[in-house]
């Protein structure tokens, strides 16, 4: 599982890149570019890819193991460190993406925007992956109750973003991450352990229908 997700991943940021890229120099040729269209994708577009894996994975996925043999119990002992590998692969995938664009923004003369770092990065990719697996198993076991746990599930994506340029996601909050430095890396690592804690307890009792 997590080698092919990852390999689509790769496949499908490569694919994105190259056309972000043809997409700058189109519209450098009407205005100046004074923005990194990379920051944009790889932090509005991709956060919502990694949602999408997460949701992949409890839905998709874990029917088909536990119809194969695996329990519960181990699926989702795999699952919580896929999500930190896959993880960890979009932001080195994120990055890579940066170095290029750099360089030819460099080469250009086009004016570039600060992004986040590989660790902040890692930790938004962790926790909007595992808030796509614990909105799944809410979902799947309860159906529509599920929806009660949106609430639950935009808070805990909220964390990281707050100091991730380009999200703009709680701005009223920017002064908070100054106060903790560093430290708010610890409340989003925090937001992820809790993010894979739902998810085994709703996805522990969650009715599984079969899929070969």
């Amino acid at each position: 599982m997590t080698t092919t997700l990852v390999a689509y991943g790769a496949i499908v940021a490569a694919c994105v890149f190259l056309a972000v890229l043809a997409a700058t120099f189109t519209l450098s040729l009407f205005a100046d570019i004074v923005f990194s269209g990379w920051m944009m994708v790889s932090v509005q577009i991709a956060r919502w890819f990694v949602l999408w894996v997460g949701v992949y994975v409890i839905h998709n996925v874990l029917p088909i193991a536990i119809a194969h043999g695996r329990t519960r119990r181990e699926f989702l002992a795999a699952a919580t460190g896929f999500s930190a590998v896959f993880a960890v692969a979009m932001s080195v995938l994120a990055w890579l993406g940066f170095l290029v664009e750099d360089s030819v923004y460099d080469v250009m003369g086009w004016r570039n925007h600060p992004h986040g770092s590989l660790l902040a990065y890692t930790l938004m990719f962790a926790v909007w992956c595992g808030v796509g697996m614990f909105v799944t198993a809410a979902f799947d076991r309860w159906g529509y109750g599920g929806a009660l746990t949106l609430p639950v599930g935009l808070a805990l994506v909220a964390v990281p973003g707050i100091t991730m340029p380009g999200t703009d996601d709680l701005p009223v909050f920017r002064d908070a991450p100054e106060l903790l430095g560093e430290g708010w890396h610890v409340v989003s690592v925090f937001a992820w352990m809790i993010t894979m804690a739902l998810t085994w307890a709703v996805a522990r009792a969650m009715p599984v229908r079969t899929r070969t």
